[in-house]
């Protein structure tokens, strides 16, 4: 079998940031060696009752195995490796892979995509909540902001009461002035 291939099978997958489109060409040669190296098991195995022959098709034997083995395993990296790229862009692209990321897929990938779209929709109809869109948790709970614009009082999330006098500096919870800091009356320092 030639190791060439998987190991370009495997270093496509290396030199991209999103995925290479998928090479159809290489992966058939992959399965094409595969089957071949079957088909010189099965032949070799029929010789193991020549009494000259038995002791030395064994090594061939659980070589030519071990090489189906690692060929296999080669290809089934290179899927699922494909699989989990394409699941983790849809969660960062919230739930919509762009039209560059899409044309780098199989056919059978852009299939399993509208799958998991589809499955991913249905989860979120059933618990009523968005799943698909870009979460990402704050790096920090508390952060130090100054007052551009004058808020005055207002009640955070635990029912304290907080006064953002114009030009003051405060220690805040972000989640209680994210809305002042997308308007542009806070800016983090």
């Amino acid at each position: 079998m030639d190791i060439k291939n998987r190991n370009r099978l495997l270093l496509d997958l290396k030199t991209s940031l999103f995925l290479p489109p998928f090479n159809e060409e290489l992966y058939s040669t992959c399965t094409t060696d595969h089957q071949k190296s079957i088909r010189e098991i099965q032949e070799i195995y029929k010789l193991r009752n020549d009494p000259e022959l038995a002791d030395k098709i064994k090594p061939i034997i659980s070589l030519k195995i071990k090489d189906v083995e690692r060929t296999k395993r080669v290809q089934l990296a290179y899927l699922m490796h494909r699989i989990n790229k394409i699941q983790s862009q849809y969660f960062i692209d919230s739930g919509q892979l762009s039209n560059d990321h899409l044309d780098q897929l199989s056919k059978n990938e852009k299939d399993y995509y509208k799958f998991f779209d589809q499955l991913v929709k249905r989860y979120e109809n059933d618990i009523e909540t968005k799943v698909s869109q870009n979460i990402i948790p704050p790096s920090e709970v508390f952060i130090e902001v100054r007052v551009i614009k004058q808020i005055g009082n207002i009640i955070t999330q635990d029912g304290d009461e907080l006064d953002l006098e114009e030009g003051t500096q405060q220690l805040v919870k972000k989640s209680d002035v994210i809305k002042f800091l997308q308007e542009g009356s806070l800016v983090q320092i």
